[in-house]
């Protein structure tokens, strides 16, 4: 489709020059569909968005020795220093307008015209996953258990879906709902049954009841219920994270939707990527008990960074932060815990200029809640399963096999470690 004359777009020229490539190199982003181009009017001149150019300029950086970089076009998320934005829906003013968990799931996953298969939602009815399908051997006391158990889960809802195979949007969307509401049902750190949530909610507010009846001994009270589902709603996607590559590679092959999961919560489990509002919560029990000004310094003293601010994509303030903080404070405004956690903010603000991220609030958020320290990560992790899915049904519509990652070999040669064995021939 041609430009028009107000928008003009950049040459192909242009965009070399702005990104200090080549021509070539241009057209090799629009055959690997980092960059789009569009005719201009007199039908030959290649013309490109502006904003997509200084996008993905802003994105080059030097890269590190061993560093291996892959840039994928999505349709999905677009997560940029000036917010956060699912199919072309600002997150942020969604959740701070009402919308919830079950609102951007179905908003990323573009399945709202679904009818939930035997009459499914997501969070009730629970799926069979009770403590006898749980090893006897893991500790559901243990809060470290929580993201082993959701792996355990995940096998055994594939294991119940006969059709898990079929990978149609629909079957894909109908699994995602199973799959999530039994992970939330299923978990048991305080060996609680799920009990049905209460009738006066609204549908959208199900599987937050039953994940806090998991998680929390206090009370599930309709404002901090709200907190939990903002932090699910915010949490669902953030573009082409660590473990949301991981699901797609394992699309990319035609892993079922089971598998998408289980690669995703892989690769979450690794202790960079998916914990930081676990520290966050051991930082605010800390604090509470030793002052935040000594909570901190102990920290610096180990030549450790504080977690919960900071963030590798945004310049500024995380939105997710604010939209997240601001339900916390509405759910606990009466709790005296709640000057822990702004105590903490405010004492890193005085010495440094790192802006809060939304691992800082989800920490708040679990803190005040009663929840195990590593609560946080299992609400990331039901959360960004909605994400993963979504991710593979873009991938599923792709050429498969496209993740051809090429080794270079550099180790010994192998005739020199046979020359080098005893009894070879070691001549020259």
């Amino acid at each position: 489709m041609p430009v028009t004359d107000d928008e003009p777009g950049l040459t192909a020229a242009e965009v070399a020059n702005l990104l200090g490539v080549k021509r070539q190199t241009v057209y090799a982003y629009v055959s690997r569909g980092v960059l789009h181009r569009r005719l201009s009017l007199d039908g030959r001149t290649s013309l490109f968005d502006r904003g997509e150019v200084e996008e993905l300029r802003l994105g080059r950086r030097p890269e590190q020795e061993g560093e291996m970089r892959t840039i994928l076009a999505t349709g999905l998320t677009r997560v940029a220093d000036e917010g956060l934005w699912i199919r072309g829906r600002d997150v942020v003013q969604l959740v701070e307008g009402g919308a919830g968990f079950l609102d951007v799931a179905e908003l990323v996953w573009d399945g709202a015209a679904d009818t939930p298969v035997d009459g499914e939602l997501i969070g009730w009815p629970p799926i069979e996953t009770g403590p006898d399908r749980l090893p006897p051997t893991l500790d559901t006391s243990d809060p470290a258990s929580l993201l082993d158990q959701l792996q355990i889960l995940v096998a055994v809802a594939a294991a119940a879906d006969p059709m898990r195979h079929d990978l149609s949007p629909r079957s894909v969307r109908a699994a995602g709902r199973r799959m999530i509401t039994a992970m939330a049902s299923g978990l048991r750190h305080r060996m609680a049954e799920p009990t049905p949530p209460d009738a006066s909610l609204p549908v959208g507010s199900w599987l937050p009841a039953v994940l806090w009846h998991q998680l929390s001994p206090s009370p599930a009270e309709p404002a901090k219920l709200l907190a939990l589902d903002a932090a699910l709603a915010l949490l669902v996607d953030h573009g082409l994270a660590t473990s949301t590559l991981a699901a797609r590679v394992a699309a990319s092959v035609r892993a079922d939707p089971y598998a998408v999961v289980t690669s995703g919560l892989g690769t979450l489990g690794g202790p960079l990527h998916g914990r930081a509002s676990s520290v966050v919560n051991d930082l605010y029990r800390s604090a509470e008990r030793d002052a935040p000004a000594a909570a901190v310094g102990q920290l610096q003293r180990r030549g450790l960074r504080v977690p919960g601010f900071g963030h590798t994509v945004y310049r500024s303030q995380d939105p997710r932060y604010g939209a997240l903080m601001s339900r916390v404070v509405a759910g606990w405004a009466d709790d005296p815990r709640l000057g822990v956690v702004f105590g903490v903010r405010d004492v890193v603000a005085q010495r440094n200029a790192a802006v809060p991220n939304v691992d800082l609030a989800l920490g708040a958020l679990t803190f005040l809640a009663d929840m195990p320290p590593n609560a946080g990560e299992a609400v990331f992790a039901v959360a960004r399963t909605a994400g993963w899915l979504a991710h593979a049904l873009e991938e599923y519509g792709e050429k498969p096999f496209r993740f051809r990652t090429r080794a270079h070999y550099v180790g010994p040669h192998p005739g020199a470690a046979a020359a080098a064995a005893p009894g070879g021939d070691g001549g020259g």
